[in-house]
């Protein structure tokens, strides 16, 4: 486990949680990279280069069904109003995301998924900017609804401001519906600051 996460730069947490099976959505660059390595390694079965983009696009294109619209009182909310009853707490998440076991009343919120913010963290430290570039692109602009609000809270919580202001930029300028599920997960755990900018953000463009 070292000897790869110095070759391809990730950290060993990253791969552990990659190997256990139990990463709901695996950064697509880390997936391709192990590929490349295990390549050069000449190991056999080596999925094919074709094969594995054609699995990850399975992937992507079960985690970006449509979203559900916004809850009117989500919207009252984001105007002023006060939300039924929010989840406190602004804890980062600091692991790949993960779904909150089965049976729990508030699966699928942003509050139960934990984004990798001290990979993120981690890439930014040693100068890896295209890596961090990369998860921030996909998780404000191809990541499901649960998924990006996790990472604005999760980038938030740890006080990376420029990096919550690129993924509230990216989120922005999705669809509306996409962008309205994002505010409702964020005011689910407390974060109406970000909830409210998100919207304002939106305000600002329009669908094609």
């Amino acid at each position: 486990m070292r000897s790869i996460e110095r070759q391809i730069h990730r950290s060993r947490s990253a791969l552990e949680r990659l190997a256990s099976g139990k990463v709901q959505n695996p950064d697509p660059q880390t997936i391709h990279d192990l590929r490349q390595l295990a390549e050069r390694k000449k190991l056999a079965g080596t999925v094919p280069k074709e094969e594995l983009q054609r699995l990850l696009q399975r992937v992507s294109d079960e985690d970006q069904r449509p979203a559900t619209g916004p809850a009117a009182d989500t919207v009252a909310h984001v105007n002023g109003g006060t939300p039924a009853a929010p989840v406190a707490g602004t804890g980062a998440p600091s692991v790949a995301p993960v779904p909150a076991a089965r049976g729990d009343r508030r699966n699928g919120s942003a509050a139960n998924v934990l984004w990798p913010v001290d990979e993120l963290k981690l890439h930014l430290d040693s100068g890896r900017y295209e890596h961090a570039v990369g998860m921030l692109d996909y998780a404000g602009g191809k990541a499901p609804a649960v998924e990006s609000a996790a990472a604005i809270q999760a980038c938030r919580g740890q006080g990376l401001t420029e990096a919550t202001n690129t993924l509230l930029r990216a989120v922005g300028s999705r669809p509306e519906k996409f962008v309205f599920a994002v505010v409702g997960h964020l005011i689910d755990v407390g974060n109406v600051t970000d909830a409210r900018a998100l919207a304002q953000i939106r305000g600002g463009f329009q669908d094609p």
